[in-house]
């Protein structure tokens, strides 16, 4: 009397489903720990998002002809702005156009909002005034002192090709897709596997008004991949005229990697974009130490001048036990990124067996 009743049929039940649970669980667990999530971070127009599109090259098997075609107005965009960019440069260095006849294509290209219409279709003025315009001898010695006045980096690649571009039955290549410039805005997931590992790369915006929306992509983040452009030493924000943009990275580099959200996080440093800064090292005249005072060594020294810059990011480092691990490379460069990239993922691998006690 009084003794407990016993449901052996619910007991089954109720363990059956714990053992269902802990598989679930055990399964999870296994496909987190395949999974290295990556936070790809750096001041804007470091070229973070071309490293994205050349992931997708390598190891998504690139571009479809729909995604490729999806670039076409872009690519306009670049061309055409580019344009207006160089003929407003012209106004600060004083270069007149060489054929005074040509000052109604001037007016064209900085009157029109597009060279384009809402079909994608050129318009035809605005794509004569272009050719007309790349043509002239005035406007092509602005374009190669664009360093004076901040010319974008792919705008010499897109008036290189601007012939194929004016084409009416114009669609962009893998190239294209590399150059086109497309501020980021918000956060941008790429995912691919490789040797059965997902890597999972959040790309966000580099502007200053972007930077808030980072916090959210923190947890879980396995490492840092931080973007910086050589050849930036010159050259100041777009947002900010008065702030040197290389300062502006270094300082952000700083608040990252001494940051406690990061104590235990790889860091790996990109040092882009050294094809611009060997050029602009080389040829502009635009010597670092013009810049940076404590600059000690040669000119035209492509070499020490890298290590230099290289050192100002690695002596932010506040903590001994802090390892960052620096690679010079070229985002526009498939072979020289998918080589880099290869040993990083190898680097992250083996940071994150360590960090798991398995090595």
């Amino acid at each position: 009397m009084g003794g407990c009743l016993s449901f052996p049929e619910n007991d089954e039940v109720a363990k059956a489903r714990s053992e269902e649970i802990d598989k679930q669980l055990q399964i999870y667990a296994r496909q987190e720990a395949n999974v290295i999530k990556i936070l790809l971070l750096g001041a804007g127009e470091s070229g973070k998002s071309t490293l994205v599109r050349q992931m997708k090259i390598i190891h998504n098997d690139g571009f479809t002809s729909e995604e490729l075609k999806s670039f076409r107005a872009a690519v306009y965009d670049n061309l055409f702005n580019s344009l207006k960019y160089v003929l407003s440069g012209m106004g600060q260095l004083r270069i007149p156009l060489h054929d005074f006849g040509r000052t109604p294509h001037a007016q064209t290209v900085l009157t029109y909002p597009k060279c384009y219409d809402v079909d994608e279709i050129l318009i035809p003025e605005a794509s004569r005034a272009v050719h007309e315009l790349l043509n002239d001898r005035g406007v092509q010695y602005s374009i190669l002192r664009g360093f004076e006045y901040q010319l974008n980096d792919s705008a010499k690649y897109f008036f290189d090709h601007a012939e194929r571009i004016l084409d009416p039955h114009f669609v962009p290549n893998m190239q294209d897709a590399l150059r086109v410039r497309i501020r980021t805005t918000g956060i941008i997931e790429t995912c691919f596997r490789v040797n059965g590992i997902i890597f999972r790369l959040f790309d966000v915006g580099g502007q200053r008004s972007e930077r808030e929306k980072w916090i959210h992509c923190f947890d879980d983040v396995r490492a840092i991949l931080f973007v910086m452009a050589l050849s930036d030493y010159d050259m100041t924000l777009i947002e900010d005229a008065s702030t040197n943009r290389l300062e502006e990275s270094i300082k952000l580099f700083n608040g990252i990697c001494n940051n406690r959200f990061f104590a235990d996080t790889s860091v790996i440093l990109f040092l882009n974009k050294v094809d611009l800064f060997r050029e602009k090292v080389l040829q502009s005249g635009r010597h670092l130490r013009y810049f940076y005072s404590s600059y000690t060594g040669p000119d035209m020294d492509v070499d020490a001048a890298a290590r230099f810059i290289q050192s100002l990011f690695i002596s932010q480092i506040r903590s001994a036990t802090k390892v960052v691990y620096p690679h010079f490379t070229t985002a526009t460069d498939t072979c020289n990124i998918q080589v880099v990239f290869q040993v990083v993922m190898d680097t992250i691998v083996k940071e994150n067996l360590a960090a798991a006690a398995l090595l």
